[in-house]
């Protein structure tokens, strides 16, 4: 639908300005390359991990994940970098938009939003990325799920 090509245009944009890597894909099977079991919606080893979001918002880029259970907070935490597949008729415009779709479709209690790898600068100005998660952080737009 046309209103969905605009909001893909808009998160890609978004995600972009802010050094976010984003990449509309058919389905997530490449993940299987890194051993990675896409069947939970969830999974990480040392180097890569992979979340499904419940939805996305335009506006900030950012992607809405349940948080249900440690293993899942572990998959994004500690992983190099992180894949996140956001289906394209979940993308919402607004933050609070891709919340309340979130909610309708997961009724669990811990929700995150994500939009972009941990960064940090110390007092010498050096920036650091990764310090409370994941270095690098991929956005996978799926057209189908």
């Amino acid at each position: 639908m046309f209103w969905e090509l605009k909001l893909t245009e808009k998160f890609i944009e978004t995600a972009n300005l802010s050094g976010v890597g984003v990449k509309i894909i058919r389905n997530i099977d490449f993940l299987k390359d890194f051993a990675l079991n896409t069947s939970l919606g969830y999974d990480s080893n040392k180097d890569v991990g992979f979340i499904k979001a419940l939805s996305g918002a335009t506006e900030s880029a950012s992607a809405v994940v349940n948080i249900s259970n440690r293993e899942k907070l572990k998959s994004i935490l500690t992983s190099k970098t992180l894949y996140i597949s956001i289906e394209k008729t979940t993308l919402r415009s607004s933050l609070s938009e891709a919340y309340f779709l979130a909610k309708q479709r997961c009724q669990d209690e811990y929700m995150l939003f994500i939009s972009g790898e941990s960064k940090t600068a110390d007092i010498e100005k050096t920036l650091v990325s990764g310090v409370q998660g994941p270095e690098k952080i991929i956005f996978l737009i799926t057209e189908m799920s």
